[in-house]
Order: C-alpha cells, then sequence, then structure tokens
C-alpha cells in the first residue's frame, strides 16, 4: 500500500491512475514490462482473464426482485449483528463522499448506505441494493478480492478489471465465523477515485473486528445452549454415548460412556483419534449431502457403530449437533427416536456381510428392510457381482422367515430340461435314472422359508406360465404326480437384465414381470458406490491374509488411488474381492503392486495416460525406483522423444541413475 502514502495529493492520484491504465493494457495486450503492481490484484486478474470477464463491461448483473431480495437479507445472521455497527460509523462518515455496505459470502450488497449523490452516481454500474459484486460477476473489485482471497485489499482505479469501474476506489475487509473462520461476508466502503484515501482500509478493518466481536458473543450463547441441549440427552440417554459437536463438527463435550466406548473401540482417547481421524471431514459431508433435517442416522466406519445425529437450532440457525452413539449389542435403543424397525435392522448381523456406507447401500438396505416383514415378492435389480445373494440373505434373515430356510437356485446356470424337476421335483419313476424314492423340489425345501431365483431374466419364456401359477395359487405338482402340495415360500428373484425391456423384446411374459415387480430394489454399482470401496478394500485384505496366513499386506497409494477412484469395476465386488484375494497370493514384500492384480485391470491402468504420468511423475526418485515400472518408465522416455536429458530433469534426478536404469531393464543408452 506505499504508494497511497505517496500519492495522497490529487496529482499523484492522476499519475498513479495512468500508470494503473498502462499495466492494464499492457496485461490485456499480454505486452510485456507491467509496472510494479499489487500481487492480490495481478492474481485476480489472471482469474478473471480464465472466468472470460468481458474487460470492457460497465455494470454488473441486475439485482433480484424485491421478494426475492428480502429474503436474501431477511436469513442473513450476519445482516442481524452488523447493521448497528454499521450505522454507527455511517453517522461518523456520513459527511464524506463514500458509500459505505455489507456484502454477503456470494457478494450480494445486502446493506447500503451513505452520500445521496454518490449513490446516484454508482447506480449506474449496478452498485444498488441486491447487486452482486463477486470477481466471477464483476471481475476485479475489493468486494470480489476480498471474498475470493479472504484477505482486506483496497482497489484503485484502473486497479479494477473492468473498465465501467475505473472512476471509483474501494476498500474491503472480510468477515469471520468465530466458530469456523469462514468468511461470511466482507464490509466495504466505496468513493470516486478522486476521494482516494489510505484510512479507509483501516475503516473497513476495525469494523469487521468489531463485528466478529459481536458474532463471537453470539457463539457464546450459542454454546451455552448447546451445552443445555447435550446435559438433556445425557439425563435421556444414560446408556448411550453422547458427545456434543459444534457447528462444524469438532467435539466439545462427551459423557462417560462415550468416552469409554470410543477407547475400548479404538485404544485411544476421544480427542486424539478424532485429531487422528477425519471424523469431522466426515461429519460435514454427510450433512451436505442429505435433505436438511433436525435428526438423521448414521454409521462411523472407525466406531463399527450406529449413531444418530440431533442438529441444534437457536431460532433458524444450527449452532451445533448432538452425536449419540449406540453399541452394537444394545438390542433396544432406549429412546422413541432411536426405537424404529428400520434401524434395529440395520443394527443386526444379517447385514454385517454387505460392506458400505454410502447412501445409495444405505437407502438398498432401507428398502430392504421394509419389505423383509411382507409376504409380496422382491425384486432386485442389479449388475452381475454386486451382491445381489447377499442382499437376499439379508433380506430372509430379518424377516419373520428366518428360522426357516434359504433355498437359491440360479436359473441361468441350470439346463432347461432340469429346471422343472429342480423347481418342482418329481415322483418315483418319473424318468431313468431318477432318484428312487423321488425329491423334493426347491419350493417343497423352502417352504415356510425363502427361495431365492438368481437370474430370473434367464428363465425360459415356455416355462414362465408355470412359476406365474405357483405364484398364484402358492402350490405346486411334483412331475410325474397329480396331487397339487401348498407351498408356503417368499420369492425374492434377481437379475441384471432389464426385464421391461425383455418384455417389450417378447422373451419374459408381460404378467409374470408384473407378479414379480410388487416391490423391486436396486443395488447399485460399484463405481456409483465409490466411498465404499476403501472399505471394502481393507475388509477383503484382511480377510485375505487371515484366510493364507499371510501378513497383512499394504496397497501401493498409486494402485489403490486408481482402483477407489478410477476403475470402472465391471464385475463389481465380486471383481474387486476377486482382485484382491489373487494380489494376495502373489504380492511380495508385503506391498501390493499393479504387477500383482488381474490382467484386465493392468492394461486399463496403463492404458490410463494420466494415472501414468503420476506415477512416473513422483516428487521422491526412490519411492519410484523401489515400485519397478518399466513400462512407465519407458512411457515417460518416449514422451520426451527419446531426450534422457529431458525425462532424468522431469523425473529429478541425475541422468546417471536414469542410465543405470534403463540398463537394469535391458535398454540401451
Amino acid at each position: 500500500m506505499s504508494w497511497q502514502l505517496e500519492t495522497s495529493s490529487p496529482r499523484g492520484l492522476i499519475k498513479h491512475r495512468k500508470l494503473l491504465e498502462e499495466n492494464r493494457c499492457r496485461f490485456l495486450d499480454h505486452s510485456p514490462g507491467l509496472h510494479p503492481i499489487q500481487t492480490i490484484v495481478y492474481d485476480s486478474w489472471i482469474r478473471c482473464r480464465q472466468f472470460g470477464i468481458d474487460p470492457l463491461r460497465h455494470q454488473t448483473e441486475d439485482p433480484p426482485n424485491g421478494s426475492d431480495l428480502e429474503n436474501i437479507i431477511g436469513c442473513s445472521i450476519l445482516h442481524k449483528y452488523s447493521t448497528a455497527t454499521l450505522n454507527k460509523l455511517l453517522i461518523q462518515a456520513e459527511k464524506t463522499k463514500y458509500l459505505m455496505t455489507l456484502c454477503d459470502t456470494n457478494g450480494r450488497i445486502i446493506y447500503l448506505g451513505g452520500d445521496r449523490q454518490v449513490k446516484k452516481q454508482a447506480e449506474k454500474m449496478n452498485f444498488v441494493l441486491g447487486s452482486c459484486w463477486s470477481e466471477e460477476a464483476i471481475g476485479t473489485n475489493a468486494i470480489g478480492t476480498s471474498l475470493k482471497t479472504g484477505y482486506p485489499v483496497q482497489i484503485f482505479s484502473a486497479e479494477h478489471f473492468c473498465e465501467g469501474i475505473h472512476d471509483w476506489v474501494c476498500s474491503s475487509s472480510p468477515v469471520r465465523d468465530p466458530v469456523t473462520k469462514e468468511v461470511l461476508g466482507v464490509i466495504d466502503i466505496t468513493g470516486c477515485w478522486e476521494e482516494a484515501q489510505a484510512h479507509t482500509l483501516g475503516m473497513v478493518f476495525m469494523a469487521s473486528t468489531v463485528i466478529e466481536h459481536k458474532l463471537y458473543e453470539q457463539s457464546l450463547l450459542n454454546r451455552l445452549q448447546l451445552l443445555e441441549s447435550y446435559s438433556s440427552f445425557v439425563l435421556r440417554y444414560p446408556q448411550n454415548g453422547v458427545i456434543a459437536l459444534d457447528a462444524v463438527f469438532n467435539p466439545i463435550e462427551a459423557n462417560l460412556c462415550a468416552r469409554r466406548l470410543i477407547h475400548n473401540l479404538t485404544g485411544k482417547d476421544l480427542e486424539t483419534i478424532w485429531k487422528e481421524q477425519t471424523f469431522t471431514a466426515i461429519l460435514v459431508k454427510q450433512h451436505k449431502s442429505g435433505q436438511p433435517q433436525e435428526d438423521y442416522k448414521i454409521f462411523i466406519e472407525q466406531f463399527g457403530t450406529p449413531c444418530l445425529i440431533q442438529e441444534i437450532y437457536r431460532g433458524n440457525q444450527r449452532i451445533g449437533s448432538i452425536l449419540i452413539l449406540i453399541p452394537l449389542d444394545q438390542r433396544t435403543t432406549p429412546s422413541r427416536a432411536l426405537h424404529n424397525d428400520t434401524w434395529t435392522k440395520l443394527q443386526s448381523a444379517s447385514w454385517s456381510k454387505i460392506v458400505g456406507k454410502s447412501s445409495k447401500i444405505l437407502s438398498a438396505m432401507s428398502q430392504c428392510n421394509m419389505v423383509a416383514q411382507t409376504n409380496v415378492p422382491v425384486l432386485l435389480l442389479g449388475e452381475s457381482g454386486s451382491g445381489k445373494e447377499l442382499f437376499a440373505q439379508a433380506i430372509h434373515e430379518i424377516s419373520d422367515r428366518r428360522e426357516g430356510p434359504f433355498v437359491a437356485l440360479n436359473c441361468g446356470a441350470m439346463p432347461n430340461e432340469l429346471l422343472a424337476s429342480e423347481l418342482f421335483g418329481y415322483n418315483p419313476g418319473t424318468f431313468t435314472g431318477a432318484v428312487k424314492g423321488g425329491r423334493k423340489g426347491k419350493f417343497e425345501e423352502a417352504h415356510q422359508g425363502t427361495l431365492f431365483l438368481d437370474e430370473i431374466g434367464e428363465m425360459p419364456l415356455r416355462f414362465q406360465v408355470h412359476l406365474l401359477r405357483v405364484l398364484q395359487e402358492r402350490e405346486i405338482v411334483r412331475l410325474g404326480g397329480s396331487t397339487p402340495i401348498p407351498v408356503d415360500v417368499k420369492i425374492i428373484a434377481a437379475t441384471h437384465h432389464n426385464l421391461e425391456q425383455l418384455v417389450n423384446d417378447g422373451v419374459f411374459r408381460a404378467d409374470f414381470y408384473y407378479r414379480l415387480h410388487v416391490v423391486s430394489i436396486t443395488i447399485p454399482p460399484l463405481r456409483e458406490r465409490r466411498d465404499d470401496i476403501p472399505l471394502l478394500i481393507d475388509h477383503f485384505l484382511d480377510q485375505f491374509a487371515s484366510k493364507y496366513s499371510k501378513p497383512l499386506p499394504m496397497l501401493d497409494p498409486q494402485v489403490r488411488d486408481f482402483l477407489i477412484n478410477t476403475y470402472k469395476w465391471p464385475g463389481n465386488v465380486r471383481e474387486l474381492q476377486n482382485s484382491l484375494e489373487r494380489a494376495v497370493l502373489f504380492c511380495l514384500n508385503g506391498i501390493i503392486a499393479i504387477e500383482d492384480l488381474p490382467q484386465s485391470i493392468q492394461k486399463t491402468l496403463n492404458d490410463n495416460s494420466s494415472w501414468t504420468r503420476n506415477i512416473v511423475s513422483p516428487a521422491n526418485w526412490k519411492e519410484f525406483a523401489s515400485s519397478h515400472k518399466k513400462e512407465a518408465l519407458l512411457n515417460l522416455v518416449k514422451e520426451s522423444g527419446g531426450n534422457l536429458s529431458a525425462t532424468a530433469r522431469q523425473l529429478g534426478i541425475a541422468r546417471t541413475t536414469l542410465y543405470r536404469h534403463l540398463e537394469k531393464y535391458g535398454v540401451k543408452k
């Protein structure tokens, strides 16, 4: 800001404005030789160029209509606690030729006062209540740039990116939430460029500090209310762990039960484990991913226990949350809020084989819980390997038929001529080679239990009518027999086909489809539940290390990232399971590298150019050298056109080191 102290005279301001206009022209023309300029301004110009802002623009976009503007201002906590301070400051500055504004986090003006003549002049550039002054809307300006950077800033004349604002000077300072430290908005003082003064930046900084102190006072009141709510929950749920969380999900208080439970589960105290793990980020993500609600249920994998989050409000502002931990061995919950069938069943061991906590997988589990107690057919839709049979078993285990048998039949793996005898059974002497005393079919075996018909879309068209009759009449007739046998069976069918399309194609009966399609539940493919992949990887590695009595292996970080974020998993969970079983068997030195995975994954990974560039350009050469990826190194040499000096520079190593590794791979210099 040294120029301001030197150019407080009108002549100095004129000179500086001309230098800035020269600078801006050179920047827009991509010409060299810029005069000294504030770094914060230059960086903003770069952003404006990237945004595609028109440098000839003369005004920002029109403000919202009256009712929308009233809602914006009425919902602003910042406006509520800033108005008194701004009014006092405005009285002191009313004889100056300046405007004072308060803008929200989006750069919209939610308070505007000051000199009437200056205000009228500012209206020409839409500097009015409700208008948006973010960088994205109108380029470099104190409001938008302060919001973008989080720092106080003064923008003079041609430092503004857009030509129509060059006649103005503005000073802004951000206002931060005292708890979250997030920028809530900015205070701004704007005037004509001839009236530029260095002290205006100090004024807005002091004003923002005063407002932050007021917000801090409110945060103390919020915390008091939050602790009162916490005390109430501790009394209501004495057998549960109760933790009070602030607005950004950091713990501020916890009862003894919560501390003991966390220590028993992790071996560490609450404060330590919270710092080491990413619980705050996990809770913030789950909060933002759902619809606003006062309470919702989650599962914290690291704790291995279901939880309820109760949001705490003061007025219309969420001030924090209460987290209630429920031990898995607690069969009944002590509160009405937690006591419902869906939540109780989600706690049961029936779902222990389903690893995942993504919203899609939890939604599918919740739907299964809802239909488990009914006797209607259930149709599970999902790609091969997505876990349809595991879901079918879970539905059976939480249903009132759990004491009965669970019988599964893969319709696609059964020859057509044997399908009838497998399902309906046969009487003695029905055909040559049959069991002497006859045999029950799957329907009879599943009596008073559940029959799971996998790959129902593969069932022959001529056979579907017989199965439809069983669903309607609830009785079967064995092959070679004539006596109907009553069967009480819950039908769960599954397919990876689009049955509706098969009906349209004439290869699946419409009446059979609608009889099965009373309730359909879609099991998401693995690529649509990527949040679950890290959990599944850790689960399978632990499972197979134990199965083959091997030390728990580590997965190469870059390979892990590829498997979690990039690979499409066409075979879903089954493919992941099989791939990791192979990797555990073949990995050396306890580290799973790309070579330990199936060829299909290796090919996809090597074909992914962005991944290849990442693994051949690590910051640490030793880490690269230890990975022994010949193909990656050769690809990098090829990309550099055989220029070994350029390759060595990219890797950050000496050429002699590069030569040595090339020779190691049998590549001549």
